[in-house]
């Protein structure tokens, strides 16, 4: 490992290039970081790559915006108080207010600022992951790694994206860095620190909260050498005060508010253990997301994981499958589910690519084996940005000129139920609309243990909540395809009062709830 001035501790294998030439150093890294944030400033003003959550966290800017600015026609300052209320609660919206800030300070909306933010974010974590990695690797490892933190297709993609997961990501790797420096320099108050530091981050964001104890539960066992020794002073203190922010937020809204209850029903079903479905999805997005390629180098650096360094990969790993475990809903499902595996892969590629230094610098004729590993490493840099050019673009939404003609139409109401693309999110925000989302017929397939009884079309008019105004249709394929008996209850019993080629707009006053 590394000592905390960065020089070589005992065991380390003797310094190598960058180690003996600093200048070379920096100036890599400086490019590395430069060209970073320059791949992610390409298309800037397309959505991110998951559009319910990007539109989600653009409702929450907005409202927080309009209440702020106080220069808005009160109808769009309702309707966007009103739209975020519809929103399901999640994690605190952090990054939301902070771009909302963005908006009050440059005089508008500008959803490409919430992008260059997240963007910012992904990088700062960029800077403490590689002085993480540089607490147990030389300096040539601790490139490899963080080549593979910035430029990796998933983690370019999720940190461009306007979700909570870039923030989630940065307080992530300053954790990993403070846990890392406490087990460095024991004392009570870098353990103070590291601790406030994983509850903050925890309570932003739960996912990785496996992945935090994990780790420092395996440094501790590493440490003492027996894992009997795991619950002294210091892992209740930590564990204490990491856990006890998220736990007074989330246990509140769970237990006395309520309004967090459906979340954890939602993400945990055990049913799901039963099916190949869920463990060969978990795999496949796993890989995928991770890259084929680098979770095998990554699983054969594990094997060469020595000392401190074995128990980080242990504890990042062990953190990520009991997440997986636990979220299983989401783990099979959701592609930036599985961000945290990327500072354990990077790791473990970063051990690999040491312990081949190693061998190599016994050879004859090794003294510049550097300039091909740089090669490999810039060309492994250009493929991930040909896949992540590929692969942002604007998603098959409805047009903002539909949006906004929608909106015109029904009068901006907040009782609108509309059939739309990615629950209606972005027709809401561009229509300046809201409601809810017209359900279909059954709920999600049997083999995730829900209930999938069909539900007539009166029951599901029960269910909305509120009488309702219109129902929208832009999504024409959908209704066609999956909502026949909508059709037929709209045509029989409505009046259609807006026809195109992108949209229909029935009144909805045919429409009531049966306790009316």
């Amino acid at each position: 490992m590394m000592t905390a001035s960065g020089s070589p501790a005992a065991g380390m294998p003797a310094s190598g290039v960058f180690d003996k030439r600093p200048r070379w150093l920096v100036a890599c890294l400086l490019l590395l970081f430069l060209t970073a944030g320059a791949i992610r400033l390409y298309r800037l003003h397309a959505p991110g790559v998951l559009i319910d959550r990007e539109y989600t966290s653009a409702v929450f800017a907005r409202s927080f915006y309009f209440q702020m600015s106080g220069a808005v026609e009160p109808w769009r300052e309702e309707i966007a108080v009103l739209t975020k209320q519809n929103q399901p609660i999640l994690e605190p919206p952090v990054t939301e207010f902070m771009v909302s800030l963005i908006y009050l300070v440059s005089g508008g909306e500008r959803l490409w600022a919430a992008h260059v933010l997240t963007s910012l974010f992904w990088l700062a974590g960029g800077v403490f992951f590689y002085r993480a990695a540089r607490l147990l690797l030389p300096a040539e490892g601790a490139l490899v790694a963080l080549v593979y933190y910035l430029f990796v297709p998933m983690g370019i993609l999720i940190s461009r994206s306007f979700q909570p997961d870039s923030l989630m990501m940065m307080l992530f790797m300053i954790s990993i860095f403070c846990i890392m420096r406490h087990f460095d320099m024991p004392g009570r108050k870098g353990l103070l620190f590291a601790a406030g530091l994983s509850g903050l981050a925890i309570l932003y964001r739960p996912l990785i909260v496996f992945g935090l104890l994990g780790m420092f539960s395996a440094l501790t066992i590493q440490r003492r050498g027996r894992w009997q020794d795991l619950f002294g002073k210091d892992f209740i203190i930590y564990a204490t005060i990491s856990l006890l922010p998220a736990f007074l937020y989330y246990g509140y809204g769970t237990f006395v508010a309520g309004y967090l209850g459906w979340k954890y029903s939602s993400s945990f079903r055990p049913g799901l253990f039963r099916y190949r479905e869920y463990w060969i999805g978990w795999l496949d997005l796993a890989v995928t997301g991770a890259g084929y390629l680098a979770m095998i180098a990554g699983l054969f650096g594990f094997a060469f994981a020595r000392g401190r360094a074995r128990a980080v990969l242990i504890g990042l790993w062990s953190g990520y499958l009991v997440f997986g475990l636990l979220f299983n809903m989401h783990i099979h499902t959701h592609a930036y589910y599985h961000a945290q595996l990327i500072p354990a892969v990077a790791l473990s590629l970063g051990i690999l690519t040491t312990a081949i230094r190693d061998q190599v610098g016994r050879q004859a004729l090794a003294r510049f084996w550097y300039l091909p590993v740089l090669a490999a490493l810039a060309l492994i840099a250009f493929l991930n940005v040909r896949t992540v050019r590929s692969s942002i673009g604007w998603p098959r939404i409805e047009s903002l000129q539909t949006a906004q003609e929608v909106g015109e139409i029904v009068g901006h109401s907040s009782r609108t139920v509309y059939l739309s693309r990615y629950y209606g999110l972005p027709l809401q925000y561009y229509g300046e609309l809201t409601g809810t989302y017209w359900p279909r017929r059954t709920g999600l397939r049997a083999y995730m243990n829900m209930d999938v009884e069909d539900l007539s079309i009166q029951e599901r008019i029960d269910d909305l909540g509120f009488a309702p105004e219109y129902f929208a249709i832009t999504d024409m394929a959908e209704y066609n395809r999956n909502h026949q008996d909508l059709d037929a209850f709209l045509k029989e019993n409505c009046t259609l009062i807006a026809d195109s080629s992108t949209y229909l707009i029935y009144d909805g006053s045919c429409a009531r709830p049966t306790d009316q």
